[in-house]
């Protein structure tokens, strides 16, 4: 070639057909230039919350949910109804009647009725009264705060100008005793004298006389004594209980208390 003539660039070089089907070619870098690298990828880096992508929640955990609010909900339902029906009635006709009150209270109850406890005697501890039983002899009676348990006695106090017998009777305590039947009567007492004469006694009141009688004296000071007889009917009668002390001076006074009386 000679020296005269141009030299071809490589931009007037046609290109190949294989050339041609690859894409339009890249200039070749000219000499002394450097062709630039591709920058390296940036590394993966944290991201933050505000960047962190949203999960959706499936099915299965909707329904889950949906479970546990309708039991929330069931629960408080059936809470609501059990303290609704605990609360007391505002109806005066669904209110149970209430006892009232005794007028006196006293260390116990009032004494049970006829036939409790297998006891005869009605009034048996006088924590109210002395109805149903009769004053024997020149004597006052009254109740008394110094009972053996409970809140009060039966005081008979002579006012006799001169001593005798005094005491408390408890008529027909047996309306209705057949014959062989045995009883058995009890009563604590004590006297305001020490070594009083104290006699129990189960007196039928029937065609025939009969009768059976326990006798003691009373203990010294304020301590009580018990006293029980027993009587066997010897024919169908009403049964009378008396408790007597003999020779009181006026002023003294027998003291009486938990009479009881039963079939034995």
């Amino acid at each position: 070639m000679d020296r005269a003539e141009p030299r071809q660039s490589a931009d007037d070089v046609p290109a190949t057909p294989e050339q041609t089907a690859a894409g339009p070619l890249e200039p070749s870098p000219a000499a002394g230039e450097r062709r630039a690298l591709p920058a390296p990828p940036e590394p993966d880096r944290p991201r933050g919350r505000h960047e962190a992508p949203r999960r959706v929640m499936g099915a299965p955990a909707v329904g889950a949910i949906a479970v546990v609010i309708v039991s929330v909900v069931v629960a408080g339902l059936l809470a609501s109804r059990l303290i609704s029906s605990a609360e007391p009635s505002s109806d005066p006709s669904t209110v149970a009647p209430t006892s009232a009150a005794p007028a006196e209270a006293g260390p116990t109850s009032r004494p049970p009725g006829s036939g409790a406890y297998g006891n005869l005697v009605v009034n048996w501890s006088f924590e109210q009264d002395l109805n149903g039983w009769q004053v024997l002899g020149a004597a006052d009676t009254s109740r008394e705060p110094q009972g053996r348990t409970s809140g009060s006695c039966a005081s008979v106090r002579a006012r006799g100008p001169q001593p005798g017998r005094i005491g408390l009777a408890l008529p027909g305590v047996v309306p209705s005793a057949a014959k062989g039947r045995r009883y058995v009567a009890s009563a604590w007492i004590r006297s305001t004298a020490p070594g009083q004469r104290v006699t129990v006694r189960l007196v039928g009141l029937g065609g025939k006389a009969e009768s059976s009688r326990t006798t003691t004296t009373t203990l010294p000071g304020l301590a009580w004594r018990r006293v029980i007889v027993d009587h066997t009917v010897a024919s169908a009668s009403r049964l009378a209980l008396e408790i007597t002390a003999d020779g009181v001076p006026a002023g003294d006074a027998l003291l009486v208390d938990e009479v009881i009386v039963r079939l034995g």
